[in-house]
């Protein structure tokens, strides 16, 4: 079975409109997450490059490799909070792991600790990225 025929089979599982809840609640931290690391490593360049620049991140080549570092880095957590988030909600958690139930391996504690294994190797390789983007200077 390949990658794309797989995921249909996936999709066709999840069917509750409680999915959709998934969305907001993995945009918002991604985007405050995000946002916040951006905000802290253009304060960070000016520190160490001694510039004054206005807006969240200076005009340089490294401030792409700190967008794309911040954006990856928070990917797999993100995840995490919108499982954790979204279990909250009691008719939400019980339409998911319904749905979860029929096939092994698809529950929140699987698919948390599937992002978790992701997140230990995307974040620190994302983090590095950005470090580099903030030493690198003009």
């Amino acid at each position: 079975m390949g990658y794309i025929t797989a995921a249909r089979v996936r999709a066709g599982r999840r069917r509750s409109a409680w999915n959709l809840l998934l969305i907001p609640a993995y945009l918002v931290p991604w985007f405050l997450l995000t946002f916040g690391s951006l905000v802290m490593l253009g304060q960070l360049y000016a520190v160490f490059h001694g510039s004054r620049h206005a807006g969240v991140l200076p005009e340089t080549g490294g401030s792409i490799l700190m967008a794309l570092g911040a954006l990856f880095m928070w990917l797999g957590p993100s995840m995490m909070l919108a499982n954790q988030f979204v279990s909250v909600v009691p008719p939400a958690r019980r339409a998911l792991d319904r749905e979860a139930a029929r096939v092994p391996g698809t529950d929140r504690a699987s698919a948390n600790r599937g992002l978790l294994k992701m997140s230990m190797l995307v974040t620190p390789v994302a983090l590095a990225v950005a470090l580099v983007g903030l030493l690198m200077s003009e």
